[in-house]
């Protein structure tokens, strides 16, 4: 029975075809990823801004950013927003989705998704689920951010990295 069971796994997994390219850019489509995408990087905007402005402040040691400093803020934080978006309209960051998506799904999976996507109520897990994963992205980032700047956890970490730099420092004389 064991054999048996082996035999059919393995028959199930050389049956399992292979998603096809046509099926794959269908579910891209249905599934929005570019809007998905372009919707992140606008959702991303105030991240950018807070990147930018520490950028400034760190490089200037400014505490209150004057005219020229806000305006180098919003240029830094535009250059941001345009790099994020060249790069998810780059067909290459497309065609690695694709890829990703061949890789990870079977022709029965593609159409099965497709199928879902079609409905209603596919459509709506979709555009929830997106902007599920933006606002977990956004915060992780932020927790990650507030986890870092907790004084004991710069000690560790400064700790840690003065144990790993150590050895490849020059010695003072």
């Amino acid at each position: 029975m064991l054999f048996t069971c082996f035999i059919w796994g393995i028959q199930s997994t050389a049956f399992a075809t292979v998603a096809t390219d046509k099926s794959v850019d269908k579910l891209i489509q249905l599934s929005n990823i570019s809007e998905i995408f372009k919707q992140s990087t606008r959702d991303m905007q105030p991240y950018f801004d807070e990147q930018a402005e520490d950028l400034v402040r760190q490089i200037t040691g400014a505490q209150t950013l004057n005219i020229e400093q806000q305006n180098a803020v919003l240029q830094i934080s535009a250059l941001y927003t345009e790099v994020q978006q060249n790069l998810v309209t780059n067909p290459e960051f497309t065609d690695m989705f694709k890829a990703l998506f061949k890789k990870t799904f079977t022709e029965e999976e593609v159409q099965a998704n497709i199928a879902f996507l079609s409905t209603p109520l596919g459509q709506s897990i979709n555009n929830k689920t997106n902007s599920l994963m933006t606002e977990i992205l956004q915060e992780t980032t932020l927790f990650s951010q507030k986890q870092m700047l907790k004084p004991e956890n710069q000690k560790v970490l400064k700790a840690k990295m003065e144990a790993i730099l150590k050895p490849i420092l020059p010695t003072q004389p």
